[in-house]
Formats: structure tokens, C-alpha cells, sequence
């Protein structure tokens, strides 16, 4: 992180959508529990951006930008400085935001981790 991209952004899974989302979200019960994909945030960094649970934000990376809604703390709460989203919605493609590097010994796309900027939609 720097200046322009001042927090850190981590992927990663949720109980309901344990894959990219091709086969959880065809299940009606996990889509129910969990119909879209949010940008979790501590409460303090949305607050200094004017950000309430729900709002719909700007998502900006050096690589691309997206729109999630914001999550403050619920069952996934982050740390100040610290952002996470799962990556199974098609419609909050996160893993754009992250690095196209990848790991010279197994060769998965490195979608895990890159600073970003929030603001509100």
C-alpha cells in the first residue's frame, strides 16, 4: 500500500462458496445464505471514507477497478488497514483487482493479496 492504494486486499473462501462459485451458486440454499460477494472492512477505514454497512463502493487496484457492497465487521471482521472479499461471484470479480503473477512451483495465479483503494459508489 502507498498513498493512492492505501489498504491491503485479501481473497479468499467462504463456508457457503468453497469453489470460484461454478458449483455453489447452483445450489438455491448456499446462494440464499449468501447471495453476492462483499468487500469486508473495519468500520474505523470505512468511516474515514463516509462508507455505511451496504454501501455500494469503488474498488481500485493498479490493474483494474469493481463494485461490491461494503461489509463492516459480521462474521468476517478485519483488522484497520485490512480489506477481504470472496471470490465466487461472477458479478464482483475481485480476482481482477490482483496481481497476474504466479508461483514458479505450482503456477497458480497469485489472487491473493495487492493494495487497493475504496471509495463510495
Amino acid at each position: 500500500p502507498d498513498e493512492k492504494y492505501d489498504l491491503w486486499f485479501d481473497t479468499g473462501r467462504l463456508m457457503e462458496h468453497w469453489h470460484t462459485g461454478t458449483m455453489t451458486t447452483r445450489v438455491p440454499e448456499l446462494l440464499k445464505a449468501v447471495p453476492e460477494a462483499r468487500l469486508y472492512m473495519n468500520p474505523a477505514d470505512a468511516k474515514k471514507r463516509g462508507i455505511a454497512d451496504g454501501d455500494r463502493v469503488k474498488v481500485t487496484s493498479r490493474r483494474a477497478t469493481i463494485y461490491a457492497r461494503a461489509c463492516l465487521g459480521g462474521r468476517m471482521p478485519v483488522q484497520k488497514g485490512i480489506t477481504w472479499g470472496a471470490f465466487f461471484d461472477q458479478n464482483v470479480q475481485f480476482n481482477q483487482l490482483c496481481l497476474d503473477a504466479t508461483c514458479p512451483l505450482s503456477l497458480e495465479p497469485d489472487y491473493k493479496k495487492c493494495a487497493i483503494r475504496v471509495e463510495k459508489a
